[in-house]
């Protein structure tokens, strides 16, 4: 990867398909601009699950309007990091079932991934200055649109995504192993993410939104003339993590995203084939409703509401 944007002329746009020199069957899309002046290395992922699009697109139209002749420092887009969930249209790898984002510098991990987990985050994490990870709630979940960074950090990342899109809330994201971005910020990186609703279909509105974010912090880093004055969100960062069921049946809410709840205030029921109530869905903190399922149908041991 290094070579290829070392041996791409200043101010100008490469892209293509890269491949593992360790082995060939591991590959990604890649998308540079270069600017004309050396700066900041921006890494930004997504379709690191194979069900989430607005990422991708988000990566896709970025590219097609930064100009690499008036910009300082390098934009790289891996707009489809895991190709074989993408193309099986999940959030597993076709090849392993494994979910990819759990997997980043991990030492137990199916092959495959881990084999496409090490390259990525070696041929890219590793080189840049941030990285930016674009996730939505896949075909299962409904995300309140998020942008998060992690605890313990020097404040870069927090000052970056409070300043990145008015319409996405504040997320303080729980530390996790194998995590793309939490990896990138356990080596020192400046790194945070974005979850952008979901339900497996693709929000333009919500790629645009992206879009504007990523724009944005281009020109908080100095990679691009700035237009405004962005001023940071400071609303209170949505805690927490996700809650799981234990019974499978059809799940009812009696919240919405984005709504205040108490500890251990209903958010919903599960009720089985003949309508009997098995189960009630109690929030475990105070907080507010970050995500809920978008397939109603739920299974033992699925995410079930992401409260924080």
């Amino acid at each position: 990867m290094i070579k290829i944007i070392d041996n791409l002329a200043p101010g100008s746009y490469w892209q293509g398909m890269v491949y593992s020199i360790l082995d060939a069957l591991v590959s990604v899309p890649l998308l540079v601009a270069k600017g004309s002046t050396a700066g900041p290395m921006l890494l930004v992922t997504g379709g690191v699950h194979g069900d989430e699009y607005e990422g991708p697109a988000a990566i896709h139209r970025l590219m097609r309007i930064v100009d690499p002749a008036s910009m300082v420092g390098t934009v790289v887009g891996i707009p489809v990091v895991n190709i074989s969930a993408w193309r099986n249209r999940s959030r597993f790898s076709a090849t392993d079932g494994a979910d990819l984002n759990r997997t980043f510098a991990q030492t137990q991990a199916p092959v495959q991934s881990k084999q496409l987990a090490e390259f990525v985050f070696d041929d890219f994490v590793r080189h840049c200055d941030v990285l930016i990870d674009l996730h939505s709630g896949g075909q299962r979940m409904d995300h309140l649109p998020l942008i998060g960074w992690y605890r313990n950090g020097d404040g870069r990342a927090e000052s970056l995504a409070r300043r990145f899109h008015t319409e996405m809330h504040p997320w303080l994201v729980p530390d996790a192993a194998g995590v793309l971005s939490y990896e990138a910020h356990r080596i020192g990186k400046v790194a945070f993410g974005a979850e952008w609703r979901g339900g497996g279909t693709l929000d333009l509105s919500g790629a645009q939104a992206l879009v504007d974010g990523l724009g944005r912090t281009m020109g908080l880093l100095g990679m691009t003339k700035q237009s405004e004055d962005v001023q940071p969100d400071i609303r209170q960062p949505i805690e927490g993590d996700y809650i799981t069921t234990n019974t499978s049946g059809l799940f009812v809410s009696v919240v919405a995203l984005g709504q205040p709840v108490e500890e251990n205030e209903p958010i919903g029921m599960v009720y089985d084939e003949l309508g009997a109530e098995v189960a009630s869905i109690r929030s475990n903190t105070k907080g507010i409703i970050a995500a809920l399922p978008h397939v109603s149908y739920v299974i033992a041991g699925e995410r079930i509401a992401y409260i924080g």
